[in-house]
């Protein structure tokens, strides 16, 4: 020990000159963050704002210049209509209007709409309106109008987007992000144009003489160009450092022992005492590989990160979970849902995660998207779902807490992926949860997911280790909506989210379409302590009804537990039920597209299929569930889809998954182009009697065979049977339906005729035929539905 004293000395990292230099680091190299961080990043970031603001309000004069320069040109134009010849004034056409001709839909390419209408109302009571951009035209796209009182004229002059934006790419210099936003009085700002690369806090300029603001957010060249660089602290920090060390060298004793160690040293020795916890530590360690725990799902939280972790020579997890045994009856016919923590578990998860990052890879994929409900169970299953993804090899992309249609967002516009696992038992109770899987675009369904549950039983699964990184898309699905989607006004909603997950999404997106809104149990809370989160069931949305009466409000929305179903109330407390909305969407969306295909549900009305082919479609009714009618679309190529329990599927303009936020915005974007409300919407179409959706409880096992029997042996008189899906019982003036739910253990009926009459003799023989297969069935209370 002596001899090693005499050499550990010479070297700065001897034990008694560690602790001092560690605490001249942390104290020259602390001082010199403190620095940075309390005095040169303030200065510097105020530095930069101010190049910023500069920079911004150089390119607001120079719009505002431009604008002027435009608003002179147009004194020297005539009434004479059409295209404009004028330099100033590139590609702008000139519209004249009476009076008495300011209409909606009046005038040409392009005709007038509420905003326009609007517009040159306003100019006609005080000249010099400001310029404003609106989507007009056949393409409804942006357009710069302007208007212009001349004696007993109204002009409209009116400029591609495509004219002003070649003024807007002279300002890009690559400093950063531009961003131009127009903001009406008592409206949402709406983003024109943006280009460049930018963070941080953003400087704007308002242009003068119009709605518009410009935006810039300094690029990290501007900020390094025009901040207070922090190096020269550093250098300084280095040198101190430098300096400390060697006075440290140069006076401190060497081979003098810390205070712990000198407590170790035996009395009367000059030699060391050993040292006991490096001795304990080094013996802890066992020779050869380290062992791997024999457990079906790790101790620990599932991890998701993305470095590779090393493996031992132990046995795999592959090895270990061919035996265990997953329930059958979770599998249903276009999702898995059961019990959680009982059927759905966290090995459960953990080996579907498995099973389906070797079916991507095996499909010539390499990702899966990932989101989850707020369910309380859902973003544990959420951690073993990935946590199996990553040992198959495949890699994963955790969006979060969303509702299903970001995922189906996700997967229709991602570039690397079309595959993604939603963890949620959508409108089931707190108790359930499960999964909704999509692969290559398309949902996973009836005998797939039988085959799912065969391979996650016995594989074969592939072995690896992929990455995981978080992503946030909402933003993304906001901006999208909120460039299809045109609202006029600012109509008030009460939105229920019945503690789902789209209690926060809902609301904003709204709020930004320009809506006054209401928010209803939009607070996430997996315990769903309001209302079960079902909207189509009636019980449900009395709080909603309650709550649009009180406040007078245009509209209520009510979303299911993952968004993907919605049922809107009106201003009346009048439930609109889902295929009387797509009656409404049908109707709008025919009318721009003959000869599409619709497809409906067993469950909706007869009037809906009457209406489709009444505008020019081609109605087809197929099975209840949103896998069999997502597929059904793909395959028909229908632009339209939608069931009496909310799921609503639309490829006008958007993807063809169902969405139910989407729905309810795009039926408010039809109550503003016509005008009328909720009620008067329903009120125009046809009108028949009929019950919402009834579920007979009975035994999970039992439901498919009490349809078969009554298939065999039920006597229905003259009806048309349609057996696609359970019995829809076909007469003239009216109809019945009996299926087997797929989503829990009952019976679904519906019926709906000309009369009340006919409802009754309908529904009396169809509960009698119940009856005789079986007698134990509970009928309910047919006077509260």
């Amino acid at each position: 020990m002596a001899s090693r004293n005499k050499t550990d000395f010479k070297s700065l990292f001897h034990r008694g000159l560690l602790l001092p230099a560690l605490l001249a680091v942390a104290a020259w190299l602390g001082g010199a963050y403190y620095i940075e961080a309390n005095i040169i990043a303030p200065r510097s970031a105020r530095q930069v704002a101010q190049a910023a603001q500069r920079e911004v309000q150089a390119h607001a004069a120079k719009l505002q210049q431009y604008l002027a320069a435009q608003a002179r040109e147009l004194q020297t134009i005539s009434a004479d209509e059409g295209p404009l010849q004028s330099a100033a004034l590139p590609g702008a056409t000139v519209q004249a209007f009476a009076a008495d001709q300011l209409r909606v839909g009046a005038g040409s390419d392009p005709r007038l709409n509420f905003a326009l209408v609007d517009l040159l109302k306003r100019t006609q009571r005080k000249t010099g309106q400001p310029a404003e951009f609106l989507r007009t035209g056949e393409n409804n796209s942006w357009q710069l109008h302007r208007a212009i009182s001349q004696q007993d004229k109204l002009l409209l002059v009116t400029q591609p987007f495509t004219a002003f934006e070649d003024t807007l790419k002279k300002l890009d210099k690559g400093k950063g992000h531009l961003q131009l936003v127009q903001k009406f009085p008592d409206g949402p700002p709406q983003t024109l144009w943006q280009t460049g690369q930018g963070s941080g806090t953003a400087s704007s300029a308002k242009v003068g003489g119009s709605y518009l603001t410009i935006e810039f957010k300094p690029s990290p060249a501007f900020a390094k160009a025009n901040g207070i660089s922090a190096r020269w602290v550093y250098f300084a920090a280095l040198a101190g450092l430098i300096i400390s060390l060697l006075l440290l060298l140069r006076f401190m004793p060497r081979d003098s022992k810390a205070p712990w160690e000198r407590s170790n040293k035996k009395a009367g020795d000059g030699t060391d005492a050993p040292e006991p916890q490096q001795t304990e530590s080094l013996a802890a360690i066992p020779s050869g590989p380290i062992p791997q725990a024999v457990t079906a799902v790790p101790d620990e939280a599932p991890r998701s990160k993305s470095e590779p972790q090393q493996r031992s020579t132990a046995p795999q997890k592959s090895d270990l979970m061919t035996e265990m045994d997953f329930p059958a009856h979770v599998f249903r016919a276009y999702d898995i849902r059961g019990i959680a923590e009982k059927e759905i578990n966290e090995p459960f998860a953990y080996q579907l995660g498995r099973v389906l990052g070797t079916l991507v890879q095996h499909m010539g994929g390499d990702l899966l998207l990932v989101g989850r409900d707020g369910r309380n169970s859902s973003e544990l299953l959420s951690n073993c779902l990935v946590e199996g993804i990553l040992d198959s090899g495949c890699n994963s992309v955790n969006l979060g807490l969303v509702p299903s249609p970001l995922l189906y967002f996700a997967c229709a516009k991602g570039k690397n992926t079309s595959s993604g696992v939603m963890v949620t038992a959508s409108h089931n109770p707190a108790e359930y949860n499960g999964f909704k899987i999509i692969l290559k675009g398309r949902p996973l369904a009836e005998d797939k997911l039988k085959k799912l549950h065969q391979l996650m039983q016995k594989g074969p699964f592939k072995s690896g280790r992929g990455s995981n990184r978080e992503q946030d898309i909402k933003e993304n699905y906001i901006d999208t909506i909120f460039n299809d989607v045109a609202l006029a006004g600012q109509p008030h909603l009460v939105i229920d989210a019945g503690n789902g997950a789209t209690s926060l999404l809902a609301p904003r997106l709204f709020e930004q379409l320009g809506c006054a809104v209401t928010p209803l149990f939009c607070d996430i809370d997996g315990n769903f302590p309001n209302h079960a989160p079902d909207p189509s069931r009636p019980e449900n949305l009395r709080a909603l009804i309650d709550k649009v009466r009180e406040t007078g409000a245009d509209l209520g929305v009510a979303l299911d537990g993952d968004g993907d179903r919605v049922t809107l109330v009106s201003a009346s407390g009048r439930i609109a039920w889902p295929d009387q909305l797509v009656m409404l969407l049908a109707r709008d969306i025919l009318a721009r597209n003959p000869g599409e295909s619709v497809v409906f549900d067993v469950k909706s009305s007869r009037a809906l299929a009457q209406l489709i082919s009444q505008y020019g479609g081609r109605p087809i009714m197929w099975k209840t569930g949103h896998a069999p009618m997502k597929t059904k679309m793909l395959e028909t190529g229908a632009i339209l889809g939608g069931e009496l329990s909310g799921h609503i599927f639309i490829k006008d303009r958007w993807f063809g998954f169902d969405d139910g936020i989407y729905a309810a915005a795009r039926i408010l974007e039809i109550m503003a182009l016509r005008e009328q409300s909720l009620d008067e919407l329903l009120d125009s179409l046809p009108q028949f009697t009929s019950t919402p959706e009834i579920l007979l409880e009975v035994e999970e096992g039992d439901k498919f065979a009490l349809i078969e029997k009554l298939k065999t042996q039920g006597n229905f008189g003259d009806a048309d049977v349609n057996d696609i899906d359970g019995l829809r019982l076909e007469y003239a003036d009216g109809w019945g339906l009996v299926r087997a739910s797929n989503t829990g253990a009952a019976l679904t009926l519906r019926f709906e005729a000309e009369t009340e009459d006919a409802l009754e003799r309908i529904r009396k023989l169809v509960m009698a035929e119940l009856k005789k297969v079986d007698p134990k069935l509970a009928v309910p209370n047919w006077e509260l539905l």
